[in-house]
């Protein structure tokens, strides 16, 4: 489980360690400049003796010897900038302009920083989930029936309703003020899908989420408490932007997952931090699965959207 921490420190290693490659990809070409044409390193002496002659003539309050001596810094630094110019030297293109790729901007963390680090998460998050193949474009909505059942529901005009709500939710993300989502329904119905679009809208906008099946979360909190490795999984999932918890149900339902359940779902209400819940669950197996406090807590404080229609992997298979 990748933390915040981490995913910031490895983006500013990155921006560090880039910064370093250009400038020894520029010492190199310095280096041979330097020995190719030796007025380079005349006009550094000039320069130096230039730069030594000034800050006495600033003492002295000598402002006309002052200025002949500042044009002729310039003169020769413009000189020595069409030297190496003409030996295929330029200047280092710092991938932003904003902190020159240092990361920092007057003691605060650049959003470039930001979007590397969103780019680190994307490409952690990656390894165990498909990001590249779940997008809102590909979404298909022709695997839903736009014909209502007997009890007037369609599944065409529900499910364009969803991945309108699901496109409006990375619109308009804040990880202080973002409601929280229950996505109820069978399974293959694509609850997994527009979740992870939304995971990919919120890193592409550099924020922090933490995606994971009910299974896999719950067994990293428990393998944390009771190994007493305490890499701050449990507490990143806690304050993390955006927490995704797919597939509640699947796991084996025991005294300890319903304590983290219960947990993650009440403390991140308190502190206004929004949540995404998958599951094939009724809010029914819900309370008698998770006991009546977990159910009361979903129930008012998250939206329910009932997913609708035919398994789509299996209209998939039979489709080939």
């Amino acid at each position: 489980m990748i933390t915040k921490e981490t995913t910031y420190k490895i983006a500013f290693e990155n921006i560090k360690n880039r910064l370093k490659e250009k400038e020894k990809n520029r010492e190199l070409l310095l280096a041979a400049a330097y020995s190719a044409n030796p007025q380079i390193a005349e006009i550094d002496r000039e320069l130096s003796a230039v730069g030594a002659t000034l800050a006495i003539t600033a003492l002295s309050g000598d402002k006309k010897t002052l200025e002949e001596l500042k044009l002729k810094s310039k003169a020769l630094a413009v000189q020595k900038k069409e030297l190496l110019k003409k030996a295929n030297v330029p200047d280092i293109k710092y991938d932003c302009q904003i902190c020159l790729d240092t990361g920092l901007v007057a003691g605060k963390i650049c959003e470039c920083v930001k979007r590397e680090a969103a780019k680190c998460l994307a490409k952690e998050l990656s390894r165990e989930m498909p990001l590249g193949d779940c997008r809102f474009e590909n979404f298909d909505l022709k695997y839903y029936s736009d014909k209502s059942d007997k009890e007037g529901q369609n599944a065409r005009r529900r499910m364009t309703s969803i991945l309108k709500l699901c496109k409006e939710y990375v619109i308009n993300f804040d990880p202080n003020a973002s409601k929280n989502l229950l996505f109820m329904g069978d399974a293959g119905l694509g609850k997994t899908h527009l979740t992870l679009s939304i995971v990919s809208g919120v890193i592409e906008k550099g924020y922090m989420p933490i995606y994971g099946s009910a299974e896999n979360l719950f067994a990293t909190v428990e393998t944390e408490k009771f190994s007493g490795e305490g890499r701050g999984a449990y507490e990143a999932m806690l304050s993390c932007d955006l927490l995704v918890i797919d597939d509640l149900g699947a796991e084996m339902a025991t005294t300890f997952t319903k304590s983290v359940l219960y947990n993650l779902v009440n403390t991140r209400i308190l502190s206004r931090r929004p949540t995404i819940i998958n599951t094939n669950l009724t809010m029914k197996q819900i309370e008698e699965r998770y006991t009546p406090r977990i159910s009361s807590r979903l129930i008012g404080n998250y939206e329910c959207n009932k997913f609708l229609g035919a398994d789509i992997r299996q209209q998939k298979i039979l489709n080939k």
